[in-house]
């Protein structure tokens, strides 16, 4: 989506990557400092050494932008199955506390979410980064661990994820600011496990 947009825009003319790093980077800054709701891509150009031009040929918008500085297309990677149940849902529990431990992410989160709301699609993509693009391999998983006894038959990837990750994602939107620590990783590896296990 991020790139299909800003190369219709710029069709013909290859985009230089050092413009979309320097955004990119300056984007990151300014929300560690200044949060969703103080940053401007006036300031982001500024930063970056750019003009709010080219960064409206890249990203449609704020929104746009944020998104892809806090949430790159290289999260939807593999799970790296190793057979072992615990290890592996442990591998999914700590990828989650890193990703919404990250300060920027803890910072962008609340008002990107509601600015998601006019971007169906945007909001599409994330949810699929984070979570739907991993559903099948997560399946996986259980299904081999039910043939072997260990889990409950009719135990979906889509529900164990949406405790995984909604735990994380509830910790860093809950005042507080929980901190998603090793007890923490604990924890919620032993609910899921609790839950889903014979």
């Amino acid at each position: 989506m991020k790139a299909t947009t800003s190369e219709t825009r710029t069709a013909g003319r290859p985009r230089d990557r050092r413009i979309d790093e320097a955004v990119i980077a300056a984007t990151r800054e300014l929300l560690a400092t200044e949060g969703y709701a103080g940053l401007s891509l006036a300031a982001v150009a500024t930063r970056s050494g750019t003009n709010t031009p080219a960064i409206y040929r890249r990203w449609e918008s704020k929104a746009h932008l944020v998104h892809e500085a806090v949430f790159p297309e290289s999260l939807a990677t593999g799970l790296p199955s190793t057979g072992d149940l615990r290890t592996d849902v442990e591998a999914l529990v700590r990828g989650s506390a890193l990703l919404f431990s990250d300060p920027v992410a803890r910072a962008a989160l609340p008002g990107l979410l509601s600015d998601l709301v006019p971007h169906p699609e945007l909001h599409r993509e994330l949810m699929d980064q984070l979570w739907v693009s991993r559903i099948g391999e997560v399946q996986q998983l259980l299904d081999d661990a039910t043939a072997k006894g260990r889990v409950r038959r009719g135990v979906r990837a889509d529900h164990l994820l949406n405790i995984i990750g909604g735990s994380a994602l509830l910790a860093v939107l809950t005042p507080g600011q929980t901190v998603l620590d090793e007890a923490w990783i604990n924890s919620i590896c032993t609910l899921a496990l609790e839950g889903i296990t014979t």
